[in-house]
């Protein structure tokens, strides 16, 4: 049985992450930007590409992927922009960037100009980097691990998934060479495995014995995905996907003033889609930068509180930030409980704004066999109070 992007397999509980004591080699010789230094001042072109209007544009599937509030963020950006409430966002920087469906639509309605990814996700991060600036190899890379191991189905691609979850390196491997191979770990792991999980105890989609309708290539579909890879491709030739950075969110947001210093704070903005409060460390590798378990995800300080006090006291430039509706996101005075921040003058005085706090519902296919639920989403943003009216879809909270 063949699926399609938004429609989910049965999730297999997925573990808590154990960091190990040692770094693995992927860890070593991460890539930090596509080349040797962030590339701040390509020409922008025209987007000409048959993805840019698709239905679906990200090549990855990613567990908590937000695409329903895609349209509710485009138009929020839009209704301010129109409003002259702030100026056009010519540049969006996405710090955890994972499946980028977010920064790929805005780019494709023309809602921002320029996208910075980042994600601290070795595996993540070089993917995006191969598929911006090496598309064409990557794409026949993909083809032709779905022809000599997918597409035979059973113990031919069982042992090919085994391979990659186990693929790391040899000494001696050049860079180049670690970050394709990891970049293809990470789609064929992303494409192979239940609700795309790259890490954990998740196991390929149909399991080990493969007698579910749904197979181990059920999501793999070569053509789609060599021309969704083309379009990643197509947006950084034509400057619309500015850089891929391989850096925690702290570093990513705070480079980006200093590394774009020809664009104003008053014209950059940031998308954050943090990881799940509860199940954030089950689903990623590096949640926040470092590796993270289940005890240290919530409770006492760590890596929430973290990432809120940056965002109400160190970043010069606006934000939206999607989240789980936790019931302690808004209660919590070291979180969101306020409802102003301050951010600190790096480059220049920025005026204290109001934190608007906004619920969204909506639907998704959880699996095949319940059906599509419905959940809660929390938006918070620093974009003018005017851009997220209250209305049937956007609840105050």
């Amino acid at each position: 049985m063949t699926l399609r992007d938004d429609q989910e397999t049965v999730i297999a509980p997925a573990p808590v992450f154990d960091p190990q004591p040692n770094a693995t080699l992927d860890d070593a010789v991460e890539t930090t930007y596509v080349g040797e230094r962030p590339r701040t001042n390509h020409t922008l072109q025209p987007i000409d590409h048959d993805v840019r209007t698709a239905r679906y544009q990200s090549p990855l599937r990613y567990p908590g992927a937000k695409s329903s509030l895609v349209p509710v963020i485009g138009e929020a950006i839009q209704r301010a922009v129109a409003s002259r409430s702030i100026r056009r966002v010519k540049l969006l920087i996405e710090p955890f960037a994972g499946g980028a469906s977010t920064s790929l639509r805005l780019l494709s309605l023309g809602t921002v100009d320029r996208a910075i990814l980042s994600d601290a996700d070795p595996l993540v991060a070089s993917f995006w980097q191969v598929a911006a600036s090496d598309t064409s190899k990557l794409i026949a890379r993909m083809r032709d691990e779905y022809d000599t191991y997918v597409k035979k189905g059973g113990d031919r691609a069982l042992a090919r998934w085994d391979y990659w979850r186990k693929w790391q390196p040899t000494p001696g491997t050049t860079s180049s060479t670690i970050r394709f191979e990891n970049a293809m770990k990470c789609l064929f792991l992303n494409r192979t495995t239940f609700s795309g999980i790259l890490h954990g105890k998740a196991g390929p989609i149909g399991g080990r014995a493969q007698t579910s309708e749904h197979w181990i290539g059920c999501r793999f579909h070569p053509d789609p995905l060599a021309e969704r890879l083309s379009y990643v491709g197509h947006l950084y030739t034509t400057g619309r996907i500015a850089d891929v950075w391989c850096l925690d969110w702290a570093t990513a947001l705070d480079l980006v003033p200093t590394e774009f210093a020809d664009v104003s704070v008053d014209e950059m903005l940031a998308y954050l889609d943090p990881p799940y409060i509860e199940k954030g460390p089950q689903l990623y590798n590096r949640a926040f930068g470092r590796s993270s378990t289940a005890d240290e995800c919530w409770h006492g300080t760590m890596d929430h509180e973290e990432l809120a006090g940056a965002l109400r006291t160190q970043i010069p430039y606006r934000w939206i930030l999607s989240y789980d509706a936790h019931p302690d996101l808004l209660t919590d005075p070291m979180l969101y409980s306020s409802g102003r921040v301050r951010p600190a003058p790096k480059r220049g005085d920025v005026p204290a704004r109001a934190i608007v706090k906004r619920g969204v519902d909506f639907t998704y296919t959880a699996s095949s066999q319940t059906g599509r639920k419905t959940t809660r989403e929390i938006l918070l943003t620093t974009l003018p109070a005017s851009a997220v009216p209250v209305s049937d879809r956007l609840q105050e909270v």
